[in-house]
């Protein structure tokens, strides 16, 4: 049996604020349910640590953050909402798994659903940059995509370490 408790508090490191987001994942186990409480528990001091980072890293005028900040806001909200599909995506996997019930019909629901979270993601990604290269210069816009998918890498390959392979 895979536990969600650690797959959870690692998504907290680069999740966003969750909003009151429409889930596809049926009602929550108290375990899911734990694990989803830790991770917003955590996601207020992590959200303020991050800025500071990314503050940090980008080294912003005045006139930059205030271009930059409503842009990195946006994105953060929509990296939450898929930090949100991809808890989902595992929790419906290890539910299967566990209960050793995965047949080609879930498999191929649950992949595809990572494989269109993939994409959608690198168009919020793109998104975000074409906007980001507007406001501040391209150098710096490319410097924060550049840190936000290694620190995002980091938390996919904590997540894959934690979830089985499909058998």
């Amino acid at each position: 049996m895979f536990q969600l408790a650690r797959l959870s508090l690692i998504a907290a490191l680069v999740a966003g604020p969750l909003g009151a987001q429409e889930s596809k994942a049926p009602a929550y186990t108290p375990e899911e349910a734990a694990s989803l409480a830790q991770m917003k528990s955590l996601e207020s001091g992590l959200r303020t640590d991050k800025r500071t980072f990314f503050h940090e890293q980008l080294s912003l005028t005045p006139e930059e953050a205030t271009k930059f900040w409503p842009i990195y806001d946006a994105h953060q909200a929509a990296l939450s909402a898929f930090n949100k599909r991809r808890l989902d995506n595992i929790i419906e996997y290890a539910r299967h798994y566990n209960a050793g019930s995965l047949d080609d019909a879930s498999a191929t629901r649950i992949a595809e659903e990572a494989l269109s979270l993939e994409k959608d993601e690198a168009v919020q990604m793109e998104r975000s940059f074409h906007k980001l290269k507007k406001a501040i210069p391209a150098v710096k816009a490319a410097r924060y995509l550049q840190v936000e998918n290694k620190l995002r890498a980091i938390v996919r390959f904590e997540q894959a370490a934690q979830v089985p392979v499909v058998e």
